[in-house]
């Protein structure tokens, strides 16, 4: 018999099953099986909500690139808790729009301000324009990726001063407002990059050897030193300093340069694995709210949350040498633009 007419065969013998109903059946169950593994798994790599449910009534939060993604989310959900949000963006209709959104909630407080994070001039000018007498949490969110080689009019490589310089100069033009608060904090948004990434101290720039994914590992890097530095130089103050890790999300700008959106093909192809494997916006802001909010992290400082717990940052992240080198060369690389007599470096 012929390896054809032993399928016909086959074919027959379970005919009166296929002209039944239970392949209908069997379909149906493990579709909806498919579904369940599915979104469970898409529940576990979404991560942890925020566990604490407590306010922040009466307090003030500064946010920059609280226009879109992570940052958009973070003010939201800090606005519902209370907080009057300070939302520090470039794009000044987008921050509009999102602090009409926090208006039309019950007792919303927000208030726009423009600032460009690659420019140490615009983050001088806001820190001056910006009256608050305190300030209770500032969250250095902002940041770009997969942007080419670029370098600012003022010398420094794009992603190196948007993400890192630009908020290591407004954290400390606002520490006098943070220390005059109650309890201070100083929240600074990482990213699972730094893992792969050293700092380069003789170039910052990255003039010898650039590629996008090393200028944008070493500036999250670099945030996680300056929180771990920053927590010992203010360990007797009232102010914390945490870097936090939202983890892989997508719907984020960060999205627009990247390999994933190169073509429409590609786009379109990557979206279901995307949705499976990558966070929300929502479930991005997590551990930032967490950070924000939780009175159980008052004492807290130079640490990093991921998931919403402290974890063990890479090796590089946790060497207080490099931490303090590349500290005092920060300082050199703001002070020329500046003119910072009173940059606080001490716990005085």
């Amino acid at each position: 018999m012929s390896q054809f007419a032993e399928f016909q065969h086959v074919l027959q013998e379970f005919s009166p099953l296929l002209d039944s109903y239970w392949p209908y059946v069997v379909g149906i169950v493990l579709g909806i099986l498919t579904m369940i593994s599915g979104w469970s798994f898409r529940a576990y790599m979404g991560g942890p909500d925020c566990p604490s449910e407590e306010r922040i009534d009466g307090k003030t939060v500064v946010i920059t690139g609280a226009s879109s993604g992570i940052g958009r989310e973070t003010a939201l959900e800090l606005a519902r808790r209370g907080g009057h949000v300070v939302l520090a963006v470039k794009d000044e209709e987008a921050g509009n729009n999102v602090a009409e959104e926090i208006r039309a909630m019950p007792n919303g407080k927000a208030d726009v301000r423009v600032v460009d994070l690659s420019s140490l001039k615009s983050v001088r000018a806001f820190a001056e324009d910006l009256e608050l007498d305190q300030l209770d949490i500032l969250i250095n969110n902002a940041g770009i990726a997969f942007h080419p080689y670029e370098k600012t009019e003022e010398g420094f490589e794009m992603h190196f001063v948007t993400n890192y310089l630009g908020h290591f100069l407004l954290t400390h033009l606002l520490l006098p407002k943070l220390k005059a608060a109650k309890q201070g904090r100083i929240i600074n948004v990482s990213a699972q990059a730094h893992i792969a990434s050293e700092i380069h101290l003789d170039d910052l720039n990255l003039e010898k050897n650039f590629s996008p994914l090393e200028a944008f590992g070493q500036s999250k890097l670099a945030l996680i030193l300056m929180a771990r530095h920053m927590g010992h130089v203010l360990k007797d103050t009232n102010v914390t300093v945490n870097a936090v890790n939202p983890g892989r999300v997508r719907g984020t700008r960060h999205m627009r340069r990247s390999p994933i959106s190169s073509t429409y093909i590609i786009k379109l192809s990557m979206q279901p694995w995307m949705w499976l494997l990558l966070k929300n916006p929502v479930q991005g802001a997590q551990t930032s709210v967490y950070a924000a909010v939780s009175t159980q992290l008052e004492k807290s400082t130079g640490k990093y949350f991921s998931d919403c717990d402290v974890k063990t940052p890479s090796a590089n992240a946790m060497d207080d040498d490099l931490a303090e080198m590349l500290y005092s060369k920060s300082l050199l690389l703001v002070q020329p633009f500046v003119e910072l007599p009173e940059i606080v470096t001490t716990n005085e």
